[in-house]
């Protein structure tokens, strides 16, 4: 039986473990609302067939004996091997295993804005991605012989997590394998008849999921990182497992070889200059809009309406510094960077953000989804915290617009949930966020016989916190007052894995960096009493956060 010894980085990196802000605890079955991990942990992947109790936890890998087995009945297996890498943070590794290549991402999460979660997600390499060209279905990269391609893209999608479809193995950390990336918000034209009127002039795929297969797991409970290397069987035969194997654990070795590596010190010195963008709309435009679209509230077309206006930036800041300052200025329940590939294996954009709100998970089954609504910004002190949650929830129209959303929530997951399974929990709690609280409840379902976790996530999409309602038709109002097409901000990032559960965020508080411009765009929600110049200063100060990272990543110098 085959084992690694520990691997001891050789660079001596400060430990997040030793940094305030890595406050490391479980997650409870009933905890935070949204993070992007989704099931619990508690054996090494050992269990898999048996006790592992006499081995090593940090010595475990996959044996060749596993994976014979293993391969038998599953389809997508992972090889993997345990290091302890207490001296590496997250975006150590990130450099060192993914080195902001095309096809790697990082994901993490702070709860509530203050505490690290226990796990930290690291793309290291995806030989293939899903993605859409001329409207249907292509795959970039390394073209798997027996994937499902052409025609719509949903359905390509469909066919390739049911082909790859495989049984959750115990002891696994919570992402190990799947397809990680986005939908844009156009995607819904593929879900909903709407017209055609805004500009689409950055061209981006409606959606492009990374078919991962290289992911480090950093787990800042026990100070280690799980290697994954995942073989993929497309085909179902028993064909070529050696192969498969001696494959799978060349790119162990890679990765263990290259997390040992030295690299220069990252410190730096940084500023926060007020960033310098550009605004599609005056104020004077966005009030015109806000107005056309309290006439439409009042006419009895719609309750809300979700407009938003795009911001633009020129900058020379590296995607993974940008990144660094989120993380540091604005650390949110889901943060990622995701560097998007183009047909040639180079670098198309990349994305960067720290959204707060989940559109859905999907967790052996359960559907679950976390409606926000109703927002005042932190206070300086615990009592003026204390005094503006008082306000919040007090506040007759935050209130109205929070329950209609609950409503929404409802609505959506019914239609792919049991009957009676659909329930409202722990309704209009306050959450705290690092600049904000917000009203939040939490809307859960069992999926019905027969249901996905994609139909989960075409249920709920695109989010009612970034449309209005009803969906539809405040989809219709807003292309008719929005200049170009949204893209990524209102669809979502996250993933879809082999077992049949999903993570998917709201692409808010999100830049796309792509030749030397950062896009950031940001929206609030219009009802019969909105004012123009008070929407136009709630979307300049929602995208505050985003561009000032930009702004504060260019300065980034080491001392």
């Amino acid at each position: 039986m085959s084992t690694v010894s520990v691997l001891m980085p050789t660079r001596d990196a400060p430990t997040a473990a030793n940094s305030a802000a890595f406050t490391l605890r479980l997650l409870m079955a009933n905890g935070p609302a949204a993070v992007w991990e989704n099931r619990g942990v508690q054996t090494t992947a050992d269990s898999a067939r048996g006790s592992s109790r006499e081995r090593s936890s940090l010595a475990a890998t996959t044996s060749r004996e596993d994976f014979r087995a293993l391969a038998a009945e599953h389809r997508v297996v992972p090889v993997l091997r345990k290091v302890l890498a207490d001296s590496e943070t997250p975006l150590s590794a990130y450099r060192k295993l993914a080195a902001n290549r095309p096809g790697t991402f990082l994901l993490e999460s702070a709860e509530n804005g203050r505490s690290w979660s226990r796990w930290s997600f690291i793309g290291a390499g995806a030989p293939s991605a899903l993605t859409v060209r001329d409207g249907e279905a292509v795959w970039l990269g390394v073209t798997p012989k027996d994937a499902p391609s052409g025609g719509d893209p949903l359905q390509a999608l469909r066919s390739t997590l049911a082909l790859l479809e495989t049984a959750p193995l115990p002891g696994l950390p919570p992402l190990s394998s799947g397809l990680v990336g986005f939908f844009t918000y156009d995607m819904v034209r593929r879900l909903e008849r709407l017209p055609s009127l805004a500009v689409d002039d950055l061209g981006l795929p409606d959606m492009l999921l990374l078919l991962a297969t290289d992911i480090a797991a950093v787990d800042h409970h026990e100070g280690t990182i799980t290697l994954i290397a995942n073989a993929v069987n497309w085909n179902g035969t028993d064909e070529n497992v050696d192969a498969a194997y001696d494959d799978a654990v060349a790119r162990l070795d890679v990765m263990t070889e290259a997390l040992g590596q030295s690299l220069p010190s990252a410190v730096a010195t940084f500023v926060r200059p007020a960033p310098t963008h550009r605004a599609q709309r005056t104020v004077e435009e966005y009030s015109a809009i806000v107005d056309k679209l309290v006439g439409d509230i009042e006419a009895g077309e719609a309750f809300q309406v979700v407009p938003s206006q795009r911001f633009e930036m020129d900058t020379a800041a590296d995607p993974l510094d940008v990144y660094r300052m989120l993380r540091v200025t604005n650390p949110s329940p889901y943060m990622y960077l995701l560097n998007v590939p183009d047909e040639s294996g180079g670098l198309d954009f990349s994305v960067v953000g720290s959204s707060p709100e989940a559109l859905v998970t999907v967790a052996d089954g359960k559907a679950t989804t976390h409606p926000i609504a109703g927002t005042r910004w932190r206070g300086d002190t615990e009592e003026e915290d204390v005094l503006l949650e008082k306000e919040l929830l007090a506040d007759d129209k935050e209130r109205a617009e929070h329950l209609m959303l609950v409503d929404l929530g409802r609505n959506d997951l019914g239609r792919v949930c049991e009957p009676g399974t659909v329930r409202v929990e722990d309704y209009s709690r306050i959450e705290r966020y690092s600049h904000v609280m917000h009203l939040v409840s939490t809307v859960t379902g069992r999926l019905a016989d027969g249901r996905t976790a994609l139909d989960a996530v075409t249920a709920c999409f695109p989010a009612g916190t970034l449309s209005g309602a009803p969906k539809v038709r405040a989809m219709e109002l807003i292309e008719e007052v929005e200049k170009t097409r949204r893209g990524l901000y209102g669809g979502v990032l996250g993933y879809l894995d082999f077992a049949g559960n999903a993570d998917f965020a709201i692409a808010i508080r999100t830049a796309l960096m792509r030749d030397g411009v950062a896009y950031v765009q940001a929206g609030g929600g219009v009802v019969a009493d909105s004012k123009g110049p008070y929407e136009f200063n709630e979307a300049a100060n929602k995208a505050k956060a985003v561009l000032a990272a930009v702004a504060a990543a260019e300065t980034l110098r080491e001392p």
